[in-house]
């Protein structure tokens, strides 16, 4: 195996690498499905609008999560009462049968999640646990003298427990209903240990409804009913067997006949609706047929209506449908009667140049510490921690008296800016944000845009076209690349695709919106097709464990083609991450990449979280000639609470005359006239030319001139020239460590190429979403004669890319037919002779360095 670093190809980095999305290192005492937990299962704190219901056992009220409290909303009135607050982030409430009192999670802001309670006459509260760890769903059994609820003691895992309750306070020792259990082997998602969560109490207290993937391959798994006692799971029944993604939620009827719960029946829906079903198991029934999400279904006492959240607007809303004639209500909340003082900000965001209102992202923390949203606004919480909202340029908010700190930004190109206001009572706190642009690279034919967006992928949030806009207008992205996607065996936001690859018709002169697609095979790596001229690609993924598509049959390369017939670009996506090589390990998310490299069915290779693993891959298909572009793209999911801002990883391209444009701007990306960026922005220029084209050089070669320069709104660690994969040039930082620039001739003897790299420390990352600083031009390639670039090491690394490929492909279960497999290893071994054919080149015409 050959090191690149060994080769000469890649210098060191000491960046560590944080895949987690929400808060980076977030609840880590959760070890299980990171982030889909983190957004289908663990509460939004805060959001802004109301969250998981539960009605009063006398059905006057309903208790909800809102603005990091439980809220107390009478149903006729919409009037809500907050019941408790502190510091924390409180949801999931739990009324006790008499009540009395109402139990709750609360979430210390990404670190762990506990139990406590509020006595409802007095409001006052008290912790039930004080750990390390993260509890969930609790709720009181029928006699109100046992608490049951979810809890990731004792090693990470969410196992369903049972404890006395006597006069508001935890007893005895916890019963374990059920226990830590290996499936055997790792699952899509969700990884070999079995997970419980969401108990439901049936009404005689000697049974639970829970969800739990026991024995399940994919989804977080099946309705179980399971005896109330210790181990209770060994005596398990299957009651509904669905591939579930933490939404079902049972909530069992008062006779404890049937249940209600959340689904999207596998693939038959793309949004969760509400289904009800008897609890010995049966045919499920759909009560509602959204075109939107349903979430957090609960009975009321009575049993002639049930709670739900709605996000049919977008934001989360509380709405009643009615169990027996279908009627719908709707309960907007009419009045807030806050528990302690507050008071409103007024603010505004004005660009400095133009003088008007502007979209930008704001980030605030009131004097308690934590983060307040206006009552539109969706409450976010960025890959790095940050929780943040967007605005169109004016915002009106609620907070706790004191000091409120706000700063407001505005993408790469315009300099952050921070007040602080005064919240009075009585008073209306006014503050104006005045954002300078730093610089306007689409004045010099630069326009950038993520390659990776997703509108909808089964959040919180229904998110909707125009709303996408605006948070790309509040991050400054002049394109907006929509993919359609899967999410395990249904399709999101299909229905916007539009055949011949143009711009969707709610795009602007000043921003464009592309509807593509992600494929998403779990085994070669998922990848970006955009500007397909015909029809969405289909399958959406391969290799599927326990589904029609477990083959490893069609491979990349075929799809790729597929896509590129239609005119499409392509390439992969989140493929690396870290600083480590892929190729020591099970080379990484972007398996298949080497071999598209090789055979030229893809145009690039994404970054989508700073690193320096996916440099190793990068820097070999670069130094025998493959010329594939760099991009940036973050996997944003704007209709999660939890997830990377849009835009915070960004590619830009050169269009030059052309404008904002379309075809231009994917043409420009297959050229590579291109940089990534988190945050710095880079300039390069060889004998004139940009990253993407070339220069040439006589035989014996010559003398280059270099122009660099790198502005930033963080400082900066380092800039560093690159030849061929080795640093040449370590560039001075200016005095703030926001820039730094470099002129100078440098001699070339071979043909290679150059390109330019910024990066910071993770300490000094903020305002940006990434775990540090990094930007980086494309190649400008440099030809010496008519030698071409080669180089024995990089092209040994692919061919040991490819035999390992090979080897982790021969053991796969899931292939149908030898001819299936066949048609895919003889694509492998295409692209090692490939390899091999350059490095038969190289060790031919072996030339010194220069």
């Amino acid at each position: 195996m050959v090191s690149l670093v060994a080769a000469g190809l890649l210098f060191a980095s000491s960046h560590s690498f944080s895949q987690s999305v929400g808060s980076a290192g977030a609840y880590p005492a959760s070890t299980q499905g990171g982030f889909y937990t983190h957004n289908y299962y663990f509460a939004p704190a805060p959001s802004s609008t109301p969250w998981a219901p539960a009605w009063s056992p006398d059905g006057s009220k309903i208790a909800v999560a809102m603005s990091g409290s439980i809220w107390l909303v009478e149903p006729n009135s919409g009037s809500a009462r907050e019941l408790t607050y502190n510091r924390k982030y409180h949801s999931m409430p739990a009324w006790s049968p008499d009540g009395r009192w109402l139990v709750y999670v609360a979430d210390d802001g990404g670190g762990t999640i506990q139990l406590e309670i509020a006595d409802v006459a007095t409001g006052n509260s008290t912790p039930l646990t004080a750990d390390d760890q993260v509890y969930m769903d609790p709720a009181f059994s029928p006699d109100g003298k046992r608490l049951v609820y979810v809890s990731t003691k004792p090693k990470g895992n969410f196992n369903v427990y049972i404890r006395a309750f006597e006069d508001g306070r935890l007893a005895g020792e916890d019963v374990a209903v059920t226990r830590d259990n290996d499936f055997g082997r790792e699952r899509l998602y969700f990884g070999p240990m079995d997970l419980h969560i969401t108990p439901a109490w049936l009404p005689d207290g000697k049974e639970l409804l829970l969800v739990s993937n026991r024995n399940v391959a994919l989804g977080s798994g099946n309705v179980l009913r399971v005896p109330a006692v210790a181990n209770g799971i060994e005596q398990a029944i299957t009651v509904l067997n669905e591939q579930s993604l933490y939404r079902a939620r049972p909530s069992v009827s008062l006779d404890g006949k049937r249940f209600v719960y959340s689904s999207t029946r596998g693939a038959a829906d793309q949004f969760n609706n509400l289904y009800v079903q008897p609890t010995a198991g049966g045919e499920p029934y759909k009560l509602t047929f959204f075109q939107h999400d349903a979430f957090h279904p609960r009975w009321s006492p009575d049993g002639e209506w049930i709670a739900f959240i709605s996000n049919e607007g977008g934001l989360p809303q509380l709405q009643l449908l009615e169990t027996y004639g279908g009627a719908l209500k709707k309960i907007a909340i009419t009045e807030r009667r806050w528990k302690r003082p507050m008071a409103v900000v007024s603010g505004r965001t004005i660009d400095a140049t133009t003088g008007q209102p502007t979209a930008a992202r704001i980030h605030l923390k009131a004097s308690d510490g934590k983060m307040y949203a206006p009552e539109d606004a969706y409450a976010r919480v960025s890959s790095a921690g940050d929780r943040i909202f967007h605005q169109t340029g004016a915002f009106r908010v609620e907070v706790p008296l004191g000091p409120v700190s706000i700063e407001a930004v505005k993408g790469f190109e315009y300099t952050p800016v921070k007040s602080t206001v005064q919240a009075v009572d009585g008073k209306v706190a006014q503050v104006e944000l005045k954002l300078q642009p730093l610089t306007n690279l689409s004045a010099r034919g630069w326009y950038n845009g993520s390659t990776h967006v997703h509108m909808n992928y089964a959040g919180n949030l229904h998110n909707t076209l125009p709303n996408l806009m605006m948070m790309s207008a509040a991050e400054d992205q002049d394109m907006v690349n929509e993919q359609v996607a899967n999410k395990d065996n249904r399709i999101l936001d299909y229905q916007h695709f539009i055949p011949g690859g143009q711009p969707h018709p709610i795009s602007t002169p000043e921003r464009l919106l592309i509807v593509g697609q992600e494929y998403r095979p779990a085994f070669y790596g998922h990848v970006f097709m955009f500007q397909l001229r015909d029809h969405l690609i289909s399958p959406f993924t391969t290799g599927y464990e326990g589904t029609a598509i477990e083959s490893l049959y069609p491979s990349n390369t075929d799809m790729l083609r597929k896509a590129k017939a239609q005119g499409a670009t392509v390439g992969y996506v989140h493929p690396f991450g870290g600083s480590k090589d892929p190729l020591i390990g099970n080379l990484g998310a972007g398996k298949g990449f080497m071999v598209d490299a090789a055979l030229g069915t893809t145009d690039a290779l994404e970054w989508s979280y700073a690193n320096t693993s996916t440099f190793y891959p990068w820097y070999a298909a670069l130094n025998n000639g493959l010329r594939v572009t760099a991009v940036g793209g973050e996997d944003s999911i704007s209709s999660m609470h939890a997830s990377k801002l849009i835009g915070s990883v960004r590619t830009y391209i050169h269009t030059g005359d052309r404008g904002l444009d379309a075809d231009a701007w994917f043409e420009g990306l297959r050229k590579g006239r291109a940089f990534v960026s988190t945050g710095p922005l880079v300039e390069l220029t060889v004998n004139d030319r940009i990253p993407g084209e070339d220069v040439k050089l006589p035989a014996a070669g010559g003398e280059v001139s270099i122009v660099a320069r790198v502005q930033s709104i963080t400082p900066l660690e380092s800039v560093t020239l690159v030849w061929n994969g080795e640093v040449v040039e370590k560039i001075p930082l200016s005095r703030d460590r926001k820039g730094a620039q470099l002129n100078k001739k440098l001699k070339v003897a071979r043909s290679g190429w150059y390109h330019l790299r910024a990066e910071g420390n993770p300490k000094e990352r903020y305002p940006l979403d990434a775990d540090f600083a990094q930007a980086f031009t494309n190649p400008v390639w440099v030809t010496v004669g008519e030698q071409p670039v080669r180089n024995a090491a990089a092209a040994t690394y692919g061919m040991n890319w490819i035999d390992k490929l090979r080897q982790m492909a021969e053991v796969w279960p899931g292939w149908r037919s030898q001819q299936e497999k066949d048609h895919v290893f003889a694509q492998f071994d295409e692209a090692r002779a490939v390899y091999k054919k350059f490095r038969d080149e190289a060790t031919a015409t072996a030339s010194p360095s220069p």
